[in-house]
């Protein structure tokens, strides 16, 4: 039964997939745009810092030389009066000022523009007095105090330009610091983000892909007895709908077999039983004194007859166990004491060839059809002594196992061979028999057994080993 699903998944598949790819690439672009944006402020603030402190230490510098290139024209000029002098000191008072300019055009803090103005009016002021003073052999009138006091506050705008660029480090690691940090909350963030989606995607992925799975599993075991719906995007869903539609297909399919096998089981059953009661009648003498000739003659008519009427039970068994799952006639009863009385009842099978057979010892108590499971055990048990070697050994038991019960029979033949263990609950399929192995069978004695597990939601399987290793799993 197929219940409506809360999630409302879109048409198409890819769609879905491409969703959720998109989902869980968003956070991840969220991040690497965030961590992006971060590097580039660190990277513009710290091109912007070394541009400025390079620009600062350089023009910083310049003023230093020239101003001890204007203190050496205005002494020369004062003391030798030559008018050379006066233009070298005029020129180098045109390149502070321009140096000047170019300091104040940079991004200055108060305190450095303030001490950018005083030592621009200090300079003005004296190049106003030394402009106004006549040449004199004098050195008396020397500006060296002057130039000195002017030197000193270029150098304090240079240190304070150093100690500017050792702030503008500092700043520099905690813009990275916080950054880093950022860079961490994301991905803490995200991360999980991330992960949850990929979660929720893949559920929701998972979840028609298993739907569909579980379909074409039960088609392959044969049970169509539940309608085939898939949750999902509509070409998932359309898939689950050609699913349910071969499901109904196979099931019409199953019908005309079962019925064509029970119209031609009865049809032989007819001719077979008049075939049977004549070769009886032969036999007995009914129609005259039968030579040894005739009397192979008739032994071989009967064998073959009865061989015959096997098939046909065997045939008509199989399509019952097929198609009469739901009739169980469930009842509680010890699984070691049935096991007990199909190893008495075929006593003389296993004894003829020299087998010994042993029942373990622990008991289970099961709620199951006591003579469908008669009937697993009969086969499994046929099985073993037909491909058992001569004085070999087979072993059968039950246990438990949690919420199951296991039935196992184990046999020391040799074996299944590899490229006939997918095939040996087939319906009609015949292993290879060993040299000693009586007459070959119909084939359906484990593809019976297989059916009457299946009605009771259980499980038949060929384990891996020495010898054939079957065990049956039940719920208990």
């Amino acid at each position: 039964m197929a219940f409506p699903s809360p999630v409302q998944y879109p048409r198409s598949f890819l769609k879905l997939l491409s969703v959720g790819f998109a989902l869980v690439a968003i956070p991840l672009l969220i991040g690497l745009i965030g961590n992006a944006i971060a590097i580039r402020q660190i990277s513009q603030k710290s091109q912007l810092a070394v541009f400025q402190a390079a620009r600062m230490t350089q023009e910083s510098r310049l003023v230093l030389e020239i101003l001890t290139a204007e203190e050496r024209a205005a002494r020369q000029f004062l003391i030798l009066g030559d008018q050379e002098f006066q233009k070298t000191y005029l020129a180098q008072h045109q390149r502070f000022e321009e140096t000047m300019g170019r300091i104040r055009q940079l991004s200055l803090a108060d305190e450095q523009y303030a001490e950018v103005q005083q030592l621009e009016a200090a300079e003005s002021d004296l190049f106003k007095r030394l402009s106004t003073n006549k040449p004199s052999n004098k050195t008396s009138g020397e500006p060296e105090g002057d130039f000195a006091r002017l030197e000193q506050a270029a150098q304090a705008m240079l240190a304070h330009d150093n100690a500017r660029i050792d702030r503008e480090i500092v700043d520099l690691k905690q813009l990275t610091a916080d950054a880093e940090r950022r860079v961490y909350w994301q991905l803490l963030t995200l991360f999980p983000i991330a992960i949850f989606l990929v979660v929720g995607f893949t559920h929701l992925l998972s979840r028609p892909i298993a739907q569909i799975e579980s379909a074409i599993d039960g088609l392959w075991s044969g049970r169509f007895e539940h309608k085939i719906a898939v949750d999902g995007p509509g070409d998932l869903q359309a898939l689950g709908e050609q699913l349910d539609r071969l499901r109904l297909r196979l099931v019409e399919l199953e019908e005309q077999k079962s019925r064509f096998l029970r119209t031609i089981s009865h049809e032989l059953k007819t001719p077979l039983t008049a075939l049977c009661e004549g070769t009886d009648l032969l036999g007995g003498g009914v129609g005259g004194t039968l030579t040894a000739g005739q009397q192979e003659i008739v032994h071989i008519l009967t064998e073959s007859s009865q061989r015959l009427r096997r098939l046909i039970e065997d045939l008509l068994d199989y399509s019952a166990a097929e198609f009469d799952q739901s009739a169980l006639r469930r009842q509680s009863f010890p699984l070691r004491e049935l096991i007990v009385s199909v190893v008495e009842t075929q006593r003389l099978a296993w004894v003829a060839r020299g087998l010994k057979v042993t029942v373990d010892d622990e008991d289970v108590v099961i709620d199951a059809d006591r003579e469908r499971l008669r009937s697993v055990i009969d086969n499994l048990l046929s099985n073993a002594i037909k491909y058992t070697g001569l004085n070999g050994n087979i072993r059968l038991g039950a246990r438990r196992e949690g919420r199951f019960a296991l039935l196992e029979v184990f046999d020391n033949g040799p074996g299944i061979s590899p490229e006939e263990r997918d095939r040996v609950f087939d319906p009609f399929f015949q292993g290879r028999l060993p040299g000693n192995a009586p007459i070959k069978n119909s084939g359906l004695g484990l593809a019976i057994a297989r059916e009457h597990v299946l009605a009771h939601g259980g499980q038949i399987a060929l384990l891996p080993g020495e010898g054939a290793r079957f065990q049956v799993r039940l719920p208990v």
